[in-house]
């Protein structure tokens, strides 16, 4: 794992955090590989089953991607990192303080779920750059916000405040600054611990799916395999078992 992203593991939570403070943690391709690499190492070995991306410090959870970097890698260490995020098939958490602009907020917004402090500030600045953002940024945000919010942010490049991202879409939650590392590993704990995996993973690629448009034919097949797989598990089975003797279930993701 690189310096500039570090790991934490506590039982089938993974915690990642961009450790580049001093740059705002800008997104280097180190960190946006590193990235990358270790979401579809767990997804391959599924012992993670909720992961949780931060910024080091509280001044940013990431300011964009390191401009002074670019041009300087082979491929596209951007796209490379956000399809890591998005195609983990458990969920992933942003915890969101101070700045998350341009790549950043791309970064956050390929997160499942986006929790964020009173201190979350929110832009997408490329028209003041004088530049046009990649067209799968642009996919995202008018999926996930409509076309009308989507152009308050890349028309303006104006700066949002949580409680705006809040009303916009952006976020999901806004928690103290003091309480919201805290909220966040909870959250992270339910979903993995008492959430059926296999339930989790149907429901994340279903519906991503379905953001994309009407499901292809294979992806309607793969949807009623996870159906399927998910209805006749042994975690369904235990989950009737704990609902019966009204305690919570053990699930094992089988």
């Amino acid at each position: 794992m690189s310096e500039q992203l570090l790991e934490e593991r506590e039982g089938h939570i993974a915690v990642l955090t961009i450790n580049r403070p001093e740059r705002l943690n800008a997104l280097s391709p180190e960190v946006l590989t590193a990235l990358g690499d270790r979401l579809r190492q767990w997804a391959q070995e599924g012992e993670v089953r909720a992961v949780i991306i931060k910024g080091a410090g509280a001044k940013a959870f990431s300011a964009g991607y390191d401009i002074g970097r670019i041009g300087q890698t082979r491929g596209d260490p951007l796209r490379y990192g956000l399809e890591g995020v998005m195609n983990f098939p458990y969920p992933v958490i942003a915890a969101i303080r101070g700045f998350a602009i341009g790549a950043g907020l791309h970064l956050a917004m390929a997160c499942d779920l986006r929790i964020a402090s009173p201190t979350a500030r929110f832009s997408m600045p490329p028209v003041r750059l004088g530049i046009v953002y990649p067209l799968e940024g642009y996919e995202l945000f008018v999926r996930t916000l409509g076309p009308s919010a989507a152009k308050a942010l890349f028309l303006t490049g104006c700066h949002f405040g949580a409680q705006e991202a809040l009303q916009m879409g952006l976020v999901h939650r806004v928690e103290p600054d003091e309480a919201l590392d805290e909220y966040v590993r909870a959250l992270a704990h339910e979903l993995a611990e008492e959430c059926a995996p296999l339930a989790v993973q149907g429901a994340k690629f279903i519906i991503n799916r379905l953001a994309l448009g009407p499901l292809s034919p294979e992806d309607a097949a793969q949807a009623r395999e996870l159906m399927l797989r998910a209805f006749q598990s042994e975690d369904a089975k235990e989950a009737q078992a704990a609902f019966a003797q009204k305690r919570k279930p053990q699930f094992q993701g089988r």
